[in-house]
């Protein structure tokens, strides 16, 4: 699996777009391995893959072969790993992500809490008896490379959790 972004029209407009993109993919990875920890590989996320040109005399540079082309992706594995942070912080990831003296690492499983939110089929959305799960719906939309969909599922299922947490506090 390699979601993309590198035609114009699917980039990212803004970092809310891209984290929900990016927690689409992390989500999908991670239930198509559940209950194996899994490495998280970032460059392989990208579609890249290292080249001569990712260390220069022994220094990191950040540079990656995608198509053919050699690409910064520094920034954009930076986003990726604080997204994973973010998710492991929150409660959703259970594992290690970490900064160590070969990089960062990203080395996770699905917490109880995300399997929840990745089953959820809210009625309020779809509530035809073939409904799919947030889960489901992610998977296919990152399998379809379908940038913007996986966004939008994602935040969905996030805003989703999020609401019935807050439900369950208020009430």
């Amino acid at each position: 699996m390699s979601p993309i972004l590198d035609s114009e029209e699917e980039k990212m407009e803004n970092n809310h777009d891209k984290f929900n993109y990016y927690v689409g993919c992390i989500f999908a990875i991670l239930q198509g391995t559940f209950p194996r920890r899994t490495r998280i590989d970032t460059v392989a996320m990208l579609g890249a893959e290292q080249c001569e040109e990712t260390f220069d005399h022994g220094r990191y540079t950040g540079k990656y072969r995608r198509d053919g082309e050699i690409v910064d992706l520094i920034e954009e594995l930076e986003f990726i790993y604080e997204t994973a942070h973010w998710l492991f912080q929150t409660g959703y990831l259970i594992g290690n992500v970490s900064v160590t003296q070969i990089g960062r690492s990203i080395f996770v499983t699905l917490s109880p809490m995300a399997l929840e939110v990745l089953k959820i089929v809210p009625d309020s959305i779809d509530a035809t008896p073939a409904a799919e799960s947030f889960g489901t719906k992610i998977s296919k939309a990152v399998k379809a490379a379908a940038t913007k969909q996986v966004g939008d599922v994602t935040s969905q299922a996030l805003s989703y959790a999020v609401k019935l947490g807050w439900n369950s506090i208020t009430n």
